[in-house]
């Protein structure tokens, strides 16, 4: 099933409230590529120790990729039980930003934006409960944004899946072009001497043990079916992960890389016309696979 497969790629959101504390929870969740795992937890600044938990709920949904994590804290009450301002912490916050644009020489002119994500960032939270408090609302939150961004990697994998699934396809057909016009180059090569030969009035009879000689070398030395054999046993193994239920992005690459060596030999191999080119195609067709398969997990 195609739809196993997950881009590294994608975004999610969920929300709880939690009620007893007159707070709701958001979180948001994306992710792009990245070889290994690395994630970045933004909160409350006034909570700790909440990062082991967190990681260890990102760690069992994702194996590798850069992920990070945006935890909102908002009240569900009015008036003044609202969460104020803290504009002393907005003004040094700007004093200290300012001095620095300064200290580098460069411009800093704050706008409207600008003002109201720093008004949101320093929110005074000083009745913030402590996040253990809120741990099974944030679980749930989590949650749910782990279900949302897991959609839409899904998504995007079974996307990509078929894509691929075409594109080894295209591969495929290649390395059986490459079979055919290899299994026809020894007696080319053969009549191509002989007429050598004959245009240089050194004509030789087919039999002749110097042309035998010379055909089986260049037969032996031209030899690709160990090429296309591994060729064939890649690409079969590579539509396999498509349908695996681990997270096969990794093996993907090393396939690829894999690919590319068998090509490279069977071009350096051949003096067939034909089968440079084939091997031209192969190729800038594995390097648009090679990166697709940077964004799969």
């Amino acid at each position: 099933m195609l739809a196993r497969m997950r881009s590294m790629t994608g975004f999610g959101r969920g929300c709880a409230d939690a009620v007893d504390a007159g707070v709701r929870i958001q979180i948001e969740i994306n992710s792009v590529n990245r070889k290994t795992l690395d994630v970045q937890i933004s909160a409350p600044r006034e909570w700790n120790g909440y990062e082991s938990i967190c990681n260890e709920w990102i760690s069992a949904a994702f194996q590798r990729g850069r992920v990070n994590v945006q935890i909102k804290v908002e009240s569900t009450q009015g008036g003044s039980d609202s969460l104020a301002l803290n504009t002393n912490a907005m003004a040094e916050s700007l004093k200290g930003l300012r001095a620095f644009a300064e200290s580098q020489d460069l411009e800093f002119t704050p706008d409207s934006g600008f003002l109201l994500e720093l008004a949101r960032s320093v929110k005074d939270s000083s009745g913030l409960p402590d996040w253990k408090e809120l741990k099974d609302s944030i679980q749930e939150a989590f949650q749910k944004a782990l279900a949302d961004i897991d959609s839409m990697r899904q998504q995007e994998g079974a996307a990509l899946a078929a894509d691929l699934k075409e594109r080894i396809t295209q591969l495929e057909d290649f390395r059986q072009q490459i079979e055919k016009n290899a299994s026809g180059s020894t007696l080319r090569y053969r009549d191509a001497l002989l007429e050598r030969l004959k245009q240089l009035k050194l004509e030789l009879d087919p039999s002749d043990e110097r042309v035998l000689k010379e055909v089986a070398i260049f037969a032996d030395r031209s030899d690709i079916s160990e090429e296309t054999t591994r060729l064939a046993c890649h690409f079969e193994q590579f539509l396999s992960f498509l349908n695996a239920d681990e997270a096969t992005g990794r093996k993907m690459d090393f396939l690829c890389q894999e690919i590319h060596r068998e090509f490279n030999t069977t071009g350096s191999k051949s003096n067939d016309i034909e089968i440079t080119r084939m091997v031209i195609e192969g190729k800038n067709a594995l390097e648009r696979i090679r990166e697709q398969v940077q964004n799969i997990e």
